[in-house]
C-alpha cells in the first residue's frame, strides 16, 4: 500500500503506521542515497527533511518508549520528548526517552534530562555505579550486558509497562536488536542526499529474506519504506 505523505492527513498517516499488536518493537532510521546513516557533519540531520521529521515525531507519539544508544543521543542532541498538541487525537501519553549506556557519562544539565513530559530512563549496560547526581535527574535501571542483553532489555521495558518501543539507533544498538530478531517493524527513510563519505557504522538495512516491504510512501524525492518481519 502506498501513501502520499504530502497530501495525507495526520490521522491517515497515524492509521497507516499504527502497530498491529499491543507489544511492538519498531526501528526508525534514515539513510543516504549511498547507504550511510550520517552525512558530512557526522549526523543524520544532514539527511532529513521536514516531512521526515514530522513522521519521526509521529512514530514516537505512537510509542511508549523512544529507545536510543547514548552515543547517538549525545551526537544527535536528543531531548526528552514533550507533549505535542498535534498528536492529542492519539490519546496517548508522551513517550519516555530511554538511553542505553555503559559509561553513564552524561552532561546532566542537557535536555536529555530536562524539559520532557516523562522522567528519562537510563539503561545501565555496564558495571559503573550511577552517581547521586544522575539519580536525581533520571531513573537508572541495570540490565546485565551479556549475550542476551537485548532480550533482557526488551523484557525490562515490558516489565516497566512499555510495550511499544521505537528504536532510533544508533546502528550498533539496532544491529543487536536485529540479530536477536526482536524488531517487528523497520521504517526506513531513503534520503536523496548523497553523503559521499565512508562510515564505520554497521550496515543494518532490511534487505534480506527476514523482511518484506509492506508499504511505501513518498514525498518529493524522499522515499519512506515500511518493512515487516517475515513470519516463519
Amino acid at each position: 500500500m502506498a501513501l502520499d505523505l504530502a497530501n495525507a492527513t495526520l490521522q491517515e498517516i497515524a492509521k497507516h503506521y499504527q502497530p498491529p499488536k499491543s507489544s511492538w518493537v519498531r526501528a526508525n532510521m534514515v539513510v543516504s542515497q549511498d547507504g550511510q546513516f550520517v552525512g558530512p557533519n557526522d549526523t543524520s540531520r544532514d539527511l532529513t527533511s521536514p516531512q521526515d521529521l514530522s513522521l519521526l515525531l509521529l512514530l514516537r507519539a505512537l510509542s511508549d518508549v523512544l529507545l536510543v544508544g547514548a552515543n547517538t543521543a549525545r551526537q544527535e542532541n536528543y531531548r526528552a520528548p514533550k507533549k505535542r498538541a498535534e498528536f492529542a487525537f492519539l490519546n496517548r501519553p508522551t513517550p519516555t526517552l530511554v538511553i542505553v549506556s555503559s559509561s553513564l557519562n552524561f552532561d546532566l544539565t542537557s535536555p536529555l534530562f530536562h524539559g520532557g513530559e516523562q522522567q528519562t530512563i537510563v539503561i545501565n549496560a555496564g558495571n559503573i555505579e550511577p552517581s547521586s547526581e544522575l539519580l536525581s535527574v533520571a531513573k537508572v535501571v541495570p540490565v546485565l550486558n551479556d549475550g542476551n542483553f537485548t532480550i533482557r532489555l526488551i523484557e525490562t521495558l515490558s516489565d516497566l509497562g512499555f510495550a511499544k518501543v521505537t528504536c532510533e539507533g544508533g546502528p550498533r544498538l539496532l544491529s543487536q536488536l536485529l540479530a536477536a530478531e526482536l524488531v517487528d517493524e523497520y521504517d526506513l527513510t531513503i534520503s536523496p542526499v548523497v553523503a559521499g563519505i565512508e562510515s564505520a557504522l554497521p550496515n543494518v538495512l532490511p534487505n534480506d529474506l527476514n523482511w518484506h516491504l509492506a508499504a511505501s510512501a513518498t514525498t518529493g524525492e524522499f522515499k519512506f519504506q515500511r518493512y515487516l518481519k517475515t513470519k516463519a
